[in-house]
């Protein structure tokens, strides 16, 4: 998308400058000058999928009375609180943050006590923008293929590179079935569209028969060019597999939105190339890389210590300069800004994090007591889901349902919906206003 257009658009809105610095939550970058129906108007009725206006305005309703709110009550002093709804979707950052905390402590206590390996698919970038339109299908091939890749190469399925013996190849090749876990991420520090995969997998796993545990070798998991090879061979099949069916939609060219993108030449271009895959060093604590590689799969694509400055037309963020190794400050137009922030929202009932291997849930019930068995481990014991009172506790605040007038604690007695603006005038706010940190009414309740 032209940058061009962008400023032409915001030329023919005249907005006053309000600068914000500091820490900007996206919520109030969208909701500032009417921000979203700029964009949507920007874009045009249908470049916006339902869904994503969906959870954007989800978002913008969070802790408003738009979602209503639960009705607490202290029955010893009769003062009554409204404890508003969160909207619980992965662009909202407050919400966010604690289900993937959740999700990470359940997910760490499934996993097997071994060392692990990080290892990063990548994509040459003249498949973005195909991808970037057909998400919802080639995203999945994506995961499809590293997987074939991965178990594939531990099995010792692949042929051997010319020159080499195969006897020797297969002679020198470990053959087991490891345990992983595919996380995919769909953006870059500086929020361009990205689409790369994370893969966490277990250095080593069970051996064909299933009797013993076979270690990884220690220097490599696998071979990175041998897996470089077998992912874009993976990659080309299934987009022309998805190509064959008829599953893809031809965006236009960057240069000229009159031709369709041709599916065909673009994959000869690619085949040409070489490809990357990255494999990590061993990992003895792999707690910081699952909860590095799932964070962004339940929170936006940034966050808002990484925002440092928005003046009503512009915003400036942090991003990692990986060309020269340093951090540097990226400014965009706003409308600009939201654009690259909206098109990494995961299309509907998109599947994130995915597992294979041992991990599979086809097999997990059987292989993985198996696994622990050979490696003398037991099962952690699963975490409890902490609610609301005891995340909010965990922040620094206090009691939620600590009566602030006398300290006891107080009764949930129901929940409060209806018309936003009638809720929004019991709790002395406006319908679109989030409700204050503590929002006491005089109700009259049934005790």
């Amino acid at each position: 998308m032209c940058h061009k257009f962008d400023t032409d658009f915001e030329l023919r809105f005249s907005v006053s400058m309000e600068v914000i610095t500091g820490p900007v939550a996206i919520a109030d970058i969208l909701r500032h000058q009417n921000n979203w129906k700029r964009y949507l108007a920007w874009q045009g009725d249908d470049a916006v999928d339902p869904w994503t206006r969906h959870v954007v305005a989800r978002m913008l309703a969070c802790r408003t009375p738009l979602l209503g709110c639960h009705v607490a009550l202290c029955t010893s002093c009769g003062i009554v609180r409204l404890i508003p709804h969160s909207c619980k979707t992965s662009f909202c950052s407050s919400c966010a943050t604690a289900r993937t905390d959740d999700w990470c402590n359940k997910q760490l206590s499934e996993m097997l006590d071994v060392p692990y390996r990080h290892l990063i698919f990548t994509l040459p970038k003249e498949l973005r923008h195909l991808i970037r339109h057909n998400k919802g299908v080639l995203l999945s091939a994506l995961y499809r293929s590293a997987s074939k890749a991965l178990l594939s190469l531990t099995a010792g399925q692949p042929k051997p590179r010319p020159g080499l013996n195969r006897k020797h190849m297969a002679r020198k090749r470990k053959k087991f079935r490891p345990g992983f876990l595919a996380v995919c991420h769909t953006f870059g520090s500086d929020l361009k569209f990205n689409p790369h995969i994370h893969v966490v997998v277990t250095a080593g796993g069970l051996s064909p028969d299933g009797r013993r545990w076979v270690d990884a070798p220690k220097r490599s998991l696998v071979r990175g060019i041998d897996l470089a090879r077998e992912w874009k061979k993976n990659v080309i099949a299934e987009i022309r597999d998805a190509e064959d069916r008829g599953l893809l939609k031809h965006p236009p060219f960057r240069g000229d939105p009159n031709n369709p993108t041709k599916v065909g030449a673009l994959l000869i271009c690619v085949a040409k190339k070489r490809w990357w895959v990255t494999v990590g060093p061993s990992l003895e604590e792999v707690d910081r890389t699952v909860r590095y590689c799932v964070r962004y799969t339940r929170r936006p694509a940034i966050g808002a210590m990484r925002i440092l400055r928005y003046d009503g037309k512009h915003v400036d963020f942090l991003y990692d300069d990986y060309t020269n190794g340093c951090k540097a400050v990226c400014r965009r137009s706003v409308l600009y800004f939201i654009h690259r922030l909206v098109q990494h929202i995961p299309t509907k009932n998109f599947i994130q994090v995915r597992h294979y291997g041992l991990f599979a849930t086809a097999v997990k019930g059987k292989l993985m007591p198996r696994a622990r068995k050979l490696l003398s481990q037991r099962k952690r014991r699963r975490p409890r889901p902490r609610n609301w009172e005891d995340r909010r506790v965990a922040l620094g605040d206090s009691d939620p349902l600590a009566c602030p007038g006398c300290g006891e604690t107080m009764e949930i007695r129901g929940m409060l919906f209806g018309s936003p603006r009638t809720i929004g005038e019991i709790a002395g706010i406006e319908a679109h206003q989030r409700f204050p940190p503590k929002c006491i009414v005089s109700l009259p309740l049934v005790k």
